[in-house]
């Protein structure tokens, strides 16, 4: 008897760090979000101290443009946000969506001047469970894709359904335009840009809990997995971005660090390998997660120029 509640014990104690774990994990956001901002400028990278008055520069920039809100209320019933920066004689539209526990600034201050000075509209949305977004839960894509595919939609209404739109995402927002392209996406995407991002949710907790918590995946996948299916309504193997890439007919732009221990670079690889449609992997030697635009930006931009000289100038003339 004294062995079945020492068993008994230890199960309910690994419950019960499962628990805390999966709550850090999805549940964190809504909490801490309540209490303080998420930072527009990530301070803690010693290689992006050089670039921090930069950054912060492009942030003031942002916050000084002529912009407006745009919501919309997802599948299941989350009111979303977004801010829209409209350019004059637009040639098309940026779909930006952020990383996990980010903002929109977080990741996409530079990017936001790049494209807006080369007449681009720019579409920032919180996704859910951050920010200015409604919901609980953050689902590592699963659902944001469907958000993504409907923010789609409204800048494609928007614009009168006449211009080319850009999906361009960092860490799990390029998990999540990868994972949009599985689903019914407006014929105006001309293409993706996945920065850092992962091949599904499974395998990115799987990786941290191996490399930051160290702590053994069995049996706390299978309890994670039991716990979001329960609580949050989506479980960690239901869908990935390597399931989408494999019918994907949208031209994609894979970028990743090779310095990024958050999101190894081999899950850039699988979803390179994995995707079906016009494709190149451009890896930025010794950038760490989520700051190849900084640490690469020449290569960067030069890149996403291609990208819009051979899918968006290509198509128009044609």
């Amino acid at each position: 008897m004294r062995m079945v509640f020492i068993a008994f014990g230890v199960l309910a104690s690994l419950f019960a760090v499962v628990t805390l774990l999966v709550y850090i994990l999805f549940f964190r956001p809504t909490i801490s979000r309540r209490k303080q901002k998420t930072p527009d400028v990530f301070e803690g990278e010693p290689k992006l101290e050089a670039y921090l008055p930069e950054l912060h520069a492009a942030v003031d920039a942002f916050y000084r443009m002529e912009k407006e809100k745009m919501y919309i209320t997802s599948i299941d019933g989350i009111k979303l946000a977004a801010w829209y920066v409209r350019a004059e004689d637009a040639q098309g539209t940026v779909v930006c969506m952020h990383g996990y526990h980010a903002n929109p600034m977080a990741n996409f201050s530079l990017a936001v001047q790049f494209f807006h000075e080369r007449g681009w509209n720019v579409l920032l949305p919180y996704e859910r469970a951050h920010g200015e977004s409604g919901g609980k839960y953050l689902t590592f894509g699963i659902k944001e894709r469907f958000d993504c595919r409907d923010w789609v939609a409204a800048v494609d209404k928007k614009n009168g359904g006449k211009l080319p739109i850009i999906l361009y995402g960092v860490s799990m927002g390029a998990a999540t335009v990868l994972m949009a392209s599985g689903t019914k996406l407006s014929e105006n995407v001309a293409f993706i840009i996945a920065d850092c991002g992962y091949t599904s949710a499974r395998d990115e907790i799987e990786h941290v809990l191996k490399t930051s918590y160290r702590v053994p995946c069995f049996p706390i996948l299978a309890i994670s997995d039991m716990l979001t299916r329960t609580i949050a309504g989506f479980g960690l193997s239901e869908y990935s971005t390597l399931d989408a890439l494999s019918e994907n007919t949208i031209p994609v732009l894979f970028i990743h660090g090779d310095a990024d221990t958050f999101v190894p670079p081999y899950m850039s690889e699988q979803n390179y390998e994995a995707c079906a449609s016009p494709k190149e992997l451009l890896i930025v030697s010794g950038a760490p997660h989520a700051a190849n635009y900084v640490l690469g930006r020449k290569a960067y931009e030069r890149k996403i120029i291609e990208y819009i000289d051979r899918y968006v100038a290509a198509a128009a003339e044609g």
